[in-house]
C-alpha cells in the first residue's frame, strides 16, 4: 500500500501536467436559459477549429454552481469525448480581489488630497482674516496719499486672490468628494459580492480529424427559479376581465444571462418523477413523542406541525446583523406561489390552501425553509460561505442530434387574446409540462433581484356577480365567473386587483381547487351600500314558567349606487341547536332559500341603478330562563 500512494501521486501529476501542456480553450456563449420552477438548464453554443490528436477542450466561464450530473456536451465533428471533468476557476475572485485593493489605495490617494484641499483652504481663510483685521489705520500715524493707495492696492489685490483661491478649494473639494463617492459606491458592489469565482468543464478528446465543430453544452443550476403573479382589472362590470400574467424569474448561478433565448417550464428537474408503489400496511401502536420544530437561522417564528397556512402572511427578512433584506425572495415550498421583500425587507402575500413552508433566499445568503407562522415572521438569513471542490463526471455522446427538441405547438387559439407589449411569447406544450417561450431575447444579472416578464394577455368574458354575508363583512364583493378557462393555462398565483382604475389590494388565483368555472374575487365594491341592523321594536325577551324567549328581527339594506343594474347574492343564517332544551322557532326569511342542515339562508336578486332593497330575517329562541345564551 506504502509503494502504491507515491505511484498515484505521481499518475495524478502527470495527468495534471499533461492537460495543463495540452489545453485548448474553447470561448462559449450562452443561447439559451430553461427556467424551471426550482432551477434553470443553461445551453452554451461554440463554434471552434480544433485539430487531430489528443487533448483536452476547456470551456471557462462557467457558473460555480453546476449540478455536475447534468452536464452534457454534444458536438458533431468527428471525436470522441473520453471524459469531463468539472472544477472550479477562482481567478476571476482573485481579481476582484486584486480591484478591491486598488480601489482602496486610490481611496486613500483622494483622502489625503482631500485633506490637503481643507488645510489649504484654511490657509487662505486665516489669510483674509488678518488683512481684514489690519485694515483700519491705528494711531497717529499719517499716511500720504501715495502711501494709501499703495496699501488700498495691496488689499484688494491680495483679497482678490484670495477669494479666487477659496473658490477654487470649494471646486476642487466638490470634485474630489464626487470621485470618493464613486469609490466607495464600487467597493460597496464589490464587498457584496460573496462567490466571485467561475468553473471551467473540461472535456478530453480524441480528435480523428482536423474540422471546424459546433459544441452545444448543457447544465442545470439549482440557484434559479420562477413564479406567476397576475394583474386583474375590471373597468366595470359591462365588459370583459382583462388579465395579464406575468413571470417573476431571480437567479443567483454566478453567470449573466444577457440577451438570451428564455423558455419558462412549469417542470422541476428536482421532483421525483418516479411513480408510487404501494407497500402493505401494518397496524402497529403509536406512541406518540413531542418533537420540536426547528426553524434555521435567528428566525423567532413559532411554528407548528399541523395544520393549514392562513389565507394571508407577513413578515420581515433581515441578515444576521439585523438589518433589513430588500429584494429577498419568498416562496412556497411546493406551489407556485411567491413574493419579494420591498425596501424594507418587508413582504406579505397570500397562501395557497396547501401551503406550510415558506423557502427564502437572498444573493449571498443561505437559503432557508420555514415552517408557516400563524401571525407575523420575523426571518434572519445567514451569509452563504459555499465552495466547490473539482468533481469528475461521466462523458455522453457525441453525435449531435438533429432532432433533440421534440416538443409540439398547439395552435390552438387563446379565447380572447390582447395585442401584446414589447415582449411576445409561445405557448409550448409537452407530455408532462407547459413551456412559455420568450419570443424576445432577455437578460437576467446573477444578483438574486427579481426580474418579471409579461407571459400573456388575456380579455375574458365573465359573469358577474355581488356577494355579501353582513353578518359578518357589511360589504359587497364583486366576484367574477370564467367559463372554459382550462384553455388559457393558467398556475396558481398572486393576483393584483384592479377594478374602474383603483388598486384594491391582493387575492390568490387558486386554479387548482377550480372546476368547470374559474370563480374570481375581485374585492370589495363602495359602490353597493350593504347594512344590518337589529330592529328593536319587534325584537324581546318574554319569560314564562321555566323558559325564557328571545326573539330577533333583523333587516338588510342593499343599495346599488351604480350606473348599471347588478346581481348579488346576500347570506345570511339562523343559530343551530346544539341541546334539546334550546328550541329555535318562528323562522321567517322573506323568500330566501334556507338550506335544512346549516340553517344558512340565501338571496339572490338584482337591483336597478340607484336602487335598493330590504331583506327581513327573524327568529326566536327557547330556553330555561337560568342559562345564558350568546345570540349576538
Amino acid at each position: 500500500m506504502r509503494k502504491f500512494i507515491p505511484v498515484l501521486i505521481a499518475s495524478i501529476i502527470a495527468m495534471n501536467g499533461y492537460s495543463q501542456k495540452d489545453n485548448q480553450a474553447i470561448s462559449s456563449k450562452i443561447e439559451k436559459v430553461t427556467v424551471f420552477m426550482q432551477g434553470a438548464q443553461v445551453e452554451r453554443t461554440a463554434q471552434q477549429s480544433i485539430k487531430a490528436g489528443k487533448y483536452n477542450l476547456v470551456f471557462d466561464g462557467i457558473s460555480p454552481k453546476v449540478n455536475k450530473q447534468s452536464i452534457q456536451l454534444k458536438a458533431d465533428g468527428k471525436l470522441t469525448i473520453l471524459s469531463v471533468t468539472h472544477q472550479v476557476n477562482f481567478l476571476k475572485e482573485q481579481q476582484v480581489q486584486d480591484e478591491i485593493k486598488q480601489l482602496e489605495a486610490q481611496k486613500d490617494q483622494w483622502l489625503d488630497k482631500i485633506a490637503m484641499e481643507k488645510n489649504m483652504r484654511n490657509v487662505y481663510s486665516q489669510e483674509e482674516k488678518m488683512i481684514l483685521a489690519n485694515q483700519n489705520i491705528k494711531g497717529d500715524a499719517t499716511l500720504k496719499a501715495a502711501e494709501l493707495k499703495e496699501a488700498a492696492d495691496f488689499q484688494r489685490q491680495r483679497l482678490t486672490e484670495i477669494y479666487q483661491k477659496l473658490q477654487d478649494n470649494d471646486h476642487n473639494l466638490k470634485k474630489m468628494e464626487g470621485e470618493l463617492l464613486k469609490i466607495n459606491k464600487q467597493l460597496i458592489e464589490l464587498n457584496q459580492k460573496k462567490d466571485l469565482s467561475t468553473s471551467e468543464v473540461i472535456v478530453a478528446v480524441d480528435v480523428k480529424e482536423s474540422s471546424n465543430v459546433n459544441f452545444r453544452l448543457t447544465y442545470l443550476v439549482n440557484q434559479s427559479s420562477w413564479f406567476p403573479t397576475y394583474d386583474i382589472r375590471v373597468q366595470d362590470i359591462s365588459k370583459p376581465i382583462s388579465m395579464q400574467m406575468k413571470a417573476n424569474i431571480n437567479q443567483q448561478s454566478g453567470e449573466d444571462w444577457k440577451d438570451v433565448k428564455l423558455f419558462l417550464s412549469t417542470g422541476n428537474p428536482n421532483e421525483n418523477g418516479t411513480k408510487p408503489t404501494l407497500s402493505p400496511w401494518y397496524l402497529r401502536y403509536y406512541y406518540p413523542a413531542a418533537t420540536p420544530v426547528f426553524i434555521g437561522g435567528n428566525s423567532d417564528l413559532s411554528g407548528r406541525v399541523n395544520g393549514l397556512a392562513p389565507n394571508s402572511i407577513s413578515g420581515i427578512v433581515r441578515d444576521d446583523k439585523g438589518r433589513p433584506l430588500a429584494g429577498a425572495s419568498v416562496t412556497v415550498k411546493g406551489a407556485n406561489t411567491g413574493t419579494v421583500t420591498d425596501a424594507n425587507g418587508n413582504f406579505k402575500m397570500n397562501m395557497p390552501p396547501n401551503g406550510t413552508i415558506l423557502v427564502i433566499s437572498s444573493v449571498g445568503f443561505t437559503s432557508q425553509e420555514v415552517v408557516a407562522p400563524s401571525g407575523y415572521a420575523n426571518i434572519a438569513l445567514q451569509e452563504s460561505s459555499n465552495s466547490m471542490n473539482e468533481v469528475v463526471v461521466v462523458g455522453y455522446g457525441t453525435k449531435r442530434s438533429d432532432d433533440d427538441d421534440d416538443r409540439f405547438y398547439d395552435d390552438k387559439p387563446y379565447r380572447k387574446r390582447k395585442e401584446q407589449t414589447a415582449i411576445n411569447t409561445t405557448t409550448v406544450y409537452q407530455p408532462t409540462t407547459t413551456i412559455f417561450e420568450i419570443e424576445n431575447p432577455y437578460s437576467v444579472p446573477t444578483d438574486g433581484k427579481v426580474y418579471t416578464v409579461d407571459i400573456n394577455n388575456f380579455d375574458l368574458n365573465a359573469t358577474y356577480e355581488y356577494y355579501s354575508v353582513p353578518k359578518l363583512d357589511a360589504a359587497a364583493f364583486l366576484t367574477a365567473k370564467i367559463t372554459d378557462w382550462q384553455e388559457l393555462n393558467l398556475l396558481p398565483g398572486e393576483a393584483n386587483l384592479f377594478f374602474e382604475g383603483t388598486f384594491l389590494g391582493n387575492s390568490l388565483l387558486d386554479v387548482m381547487n377550480a372546476g368547470d368555472t374559474l370563480n374570481l374575487s375581485l374585492g370589495k365594491d363602495k359602490g353597493v351600500v350593504v347594512s344590518r341592523k337589529l330592529m328593536k321594536e319587534y325584537s324581546a325577551k318574554k319569560f314564562l314558567g321555566s323558559n325564557r324567549t328571545d326573539s330577533r328581527q333583523y333587516e338588510i339594506l342593499v343599495r346599488n349606487n351604480k350606473q348599471q343594474p347588478i346581481k348579488i347574492i346576500v347570506e345570511d343564517q339562523f343559530p343551530v341547536s346544539t341541546n334539546k332544551d334550546i328550541e329555535v322557532e318562528k323562522l321567517s326569511y322573506d323568500n330566501g332559500k334556507l338550506d335544512d342542515d346549516t340553517k344558512k339562508v340565501t338571496w339572490s336578486f338584482a337591483i336597478d341603478s340607484k336602487k335598493e332593497n330590504k331583506l327581513q330575517m327573524g327568529y326566536a329562541v327557547k330556553y330555561p330562563k337560568d342559562k345564558t345564551l350568546q345570540l349576538e
